[in-house]
């Protein structure tokens, strides 16, 4: 069993999450386990390869039990689960596994709630500025990406400023251990591609040893 879990990264829509994850996933590949996602949303193998889209009655099932963080985002019409034990399966074996989860109270403050010390998180933004400024940084990049509508991006944009606020925030939770935390120990500003993939894996690299470095990016 490895000293720390799970390395987490949580973020608005757009900021990069996915990004940051295929750079540690290619910087250390085999030794890294990427933490699958169940929802109810449609997704594809191509754009959400670590995503399961399983109907709401089944979803249900599935995440049936106290192993299993489960969270409703865009006003609870849309749900995602992380599996627990799949997690620490992974761990055992001497993987370091890597997740994305939404960054909220019910995400990320549950997963620090459950794994105190074991995990790593860290809170993603697009620029250094306040509320306003990144939610029109994350519209500008939606757009320029183009994989949803106009009408579906202000959609999720409108649902991005709790999350963002959240990051920026970094409340303390109490976690399972009895233990005070920030629910994250950095804040990645991923307004330059190529710096943020170097301390992502940065990170990365003192997570697999065991170690948080506790400079806040």
């Amino acid at each position: 069993m490895r000293s720390i879990d799970l390395l987490n990264i949580s973020g608005p829509y757009g900021a990069g999450k996915d990004t940051m994850i295929d750079a540690v996933l290619g910087e250390f590949g085999p030794l890294i386990h990427r933490v699958r996602t169940l929802t109810t949303r449609p997704s594809s193998s191509f754009a959400d390869p670590s995503y399961t889209t399983l109907p709401h009655d089944e979803f249900v099932k599935a995440t049936l039990g106290s192993n299993w963080i489960v969270n409703q985002q865009l006003s609870g019409t849309v749900s995602y689960a992380t599996d627990l034990d799949e997690i620490c399966e992974a761990s055992a074996e001497g993987k370091l596994c890597v997740h994305a989860i939404f960054a909220g109270d019910a995400g990320a403050g549950e997963l620090r709630r459950r794994l105190g010390s074991r995990l790593v998180s860290v809170g993603i933004q697009v620029n250094e500025g306040n509320i306003d400024q990144q939610l029109a940084t994350l519209r500008d990049r939606l757009l320029v990406r183009g994989r949803e509508s106009r009408e579906a991006i202000e959609q999720r944009v409108n649902h991005q400023h709790e999350v963002v606020r959240y990051v920026l925030d970094n409340p303390e939770v109490v976690a399972d251990d009895g233990k005070a935390y920030k629910v994250f120990d950095y804040r990645l500003t991923n307004d330059d591609l190529d710096a943020a993939r170097s301390k992502i894996i940065t990170i990365a690299a003192s997570t697999l040893q065991g170690t948080c470095l506790w400079i806040n990016y």
